[in-house]
């Protein structure tokens, strides 16, 4: 039921700001008013800043210290396998198993401190079980690309942000 608030809401939002956008253009006979709010519409999207956060240890998005230290101290991508992850999301419980991985680093300044946003371009995890009291869903193969983590060095923690658009997919309706 969240979900679906969650859901409406957004559209909502967005429905709104695309007809100011589409008020706020001067008309033209060559422009197709409908053809601009789908791509409007698209474009919002797919750059959403609505996401879910979830906090987590450490130690469940790296396997191994040799791979934290190449992920923290490197600038340079680097591609490896999460054998497991678990957390919850809107009461559910995830599990992924195999979750592959490619990361790139980027230094950020938040709440006045130093911090790591790893951007995960590739993330693609098998045997995915989302579960509440409600619902048993079990996928093969997902795709979770664009999500990203923030990494805060003296907590030893991750706060994972998934899209909206991403999580959607995988949620029940």
């Amino acid at each position: 039921m969240k979900i679906i608030i969650l859901i409406f809401l957004f559209i909502l939002i967005i429905g709104t700001n695309i007809i100011s956008i589409a008020h706020a253009q001067s008309f033209n006979t060559d422009t197709n008013i409908f053809d601009n709010i789908l791509n409007n519409l698209k474009n919002k999207l797919t750059t959403s800043n609505l996401e879910f956060k979830i906090d987590i240890n450490s130690n469940q998005i790296f396997p191994n210290d040799t791979i934290k230290n190449m992920v923290l101290n490197t600038n340079q991508p680097v591609e490896y396998l999460i054998p497991v992850l678990e957390y919850n999301l809107l009461g559910f419980e995830i599990f992924a198993t195999d979750i592959k991985v490619k990361t790139e680093l980027e230094k950020i300044y938040e709440n006045g401190k130093n911090k790591l946003r790893i951007d995960f371009p590739i993330m693609q995890a098998k045997n995915v079980k989302v579960n509440n009291q409600i619902f048993n869903l079990n996928y093969d193969d997902i795709d979770l690309s664009f999500t990203y983590t923030i990494y805060d060095s003296e907590l030893d923690k991750f706060t994972i942000h998934i899209p909206v658009y991403v999580a959607a997919r995988y949620l029940p309706n």
